[in-house]
């Protein structure tokens, strides 16, 4: 996977022309574009008739050109969570997918007050070297969204790339997109957000100390910090959930542990550049999660709500250590429990649920 940086001073030197013998950055290639927020079923039909396309043409590179930052966190100066992938699982993800060359933009006022017209020469025709151009059914580039798939058809008979433009991925009679998704996660229908991601939604974090009341009853938790503070959780509640830690912590008497995968969480620094792949190898465990703000212990409750998990079978030391939490299904809301007691008693109806929708009996 190769990784092109453009950021906002070199942005400005594409559209001044300024780049003198820097680019273009590739021979030839199919190109498709957006942010990709969540890397949906909808997004995975864009990339794939991308490649399709450069095998049919005989082009050098496919390639996706995207957003370092969410366009989101520039126009909106009060953002919420929002983000179904944050940029390092997007990266991730697209490794994943076998994608050969992705553009990571840093979307500034400079870009996002270009016409759609200047966009595509500058920068997808004269300096990526594009010569076959990829959209879904809903396309809106430049300022003012005037680059629909009306105008980027006829702009590509005058300056000599393809075009395609996509139409809806839906499921049942939804659309699926990223607002619908983000619909769905909020609301903890992780079936259905499942179902239109092509795969459960998932959260990577930090395993942080907790109060460790959950070992003194019997249920010890990792206390899951995000990597990301803009990523979307779910409505509060409990869920059964599949947890991926690091194999080096797996003990050999661990019983829970499903199967083992290899996947990356690449490494960026504070410019979003790529350091490493992070592949490494992980241990599967099935689960169940709280996200709340765990009343039962704290009177009114914590003021900020917090994700502990209950990794069934699991023995080993992670804190301070990346883990990977897939959010399958709610159980129920959170509860404010008489005492230990009580909680235990509905812990145990829990964890018999959680196992049951997972398949471990």
């Amino acid at each position: 996977m190769r990784l092109i940086r453009l950021t906002e001073q070199y942005i400005t030197e594409i559209i001044e022309g300024r780049l003198g013998l820097r680019g273009p950055q590739l021979e030839s290639c199919s190109l498709t574009l957006g942010s990709f927020d969540g890397l949906h079923r909808g997004h995975r039909k864009l990339l794939d008739a991308t490649r399709v396309s450069r095998r049919n043409l005989d082009l050098s590179d496919s390639t996706i050109f995207t957003f370092r930052q969410h366009p989101r966190q520039l126009l909106d100066q009060k953002v919420e969570p929002f983000l179904l992938t944050t940029w390092r699982e997007k990266l991730s993800l697209l490794d994943e997918l076998g994608c050969r060359v992705i553009v990571a933009a840093d979307f500034c006022p400079a870009l996002a007050g270009l016409d759609y017209r200047t966009f595509v020469e500058k920068f997808l025709v004269d300096y990526l070297g594009m010569r076959h151009l990829v959209v879904g059914h809903d396309a809106h580039l430049g300022a003012n969204r005037q680059g629909t798939a009306a105008s980027l058809e006829a702009l590509g008979q005058e300056l000599g790339f393809g075009f395609q433009a996509l139409d809806a991925v839906r499921e049942g009679d939804v659309v699926i997109s990223s607002s619908v998704i983000r619909k769905a996660v909020a609301a903890g229908n992780m079936e259905e957000a499942t179902q239109m991601l092509g795969r459960p939604f998932a959260l990577w974090g930090e395993v942080c100390p907790g109060d460790r009341r959950g070992r003194e009853i019997g249920y010890p938790t990792a206390n899951v910090k995000p990597l990301d503070p803009l990523k979307l959780l779910p409505e509060p509640g409990v869920y059964a959930v599949r947890v991926q830690v690091p194999g080096d912590v797996v003990g050999e008497n661990c019983p829970g542990s499903l199967f083992h995968t290899t996947e990356s969480l690449p490494e960026v620094d504070a410019n979003g550049e790529l350091l490493g792949s992070g592949a490494g190898q992980w241990t599967i465990f099935g689960g169940m999660l709280n996200f709340g703000h765990v009343p039962t212990f704290h009177g009114d409750g914590l003021p900020e709500p917090r994700i502990e998990a209950n990794i069934f079978g699991f023995n080993g030391d992670l804190r301070g250590r990346n883990i990977k939490v897939e959010w399958i299904s709610r159980l129920r809301g959170e509860v404010h429990f008489d005492g230990a007691a009580s909680l235990v008693r509905q812990l145990e109806k829990d964890e018999e649920m959680a196992r049951k929708i997972l398949g471990l009996g």
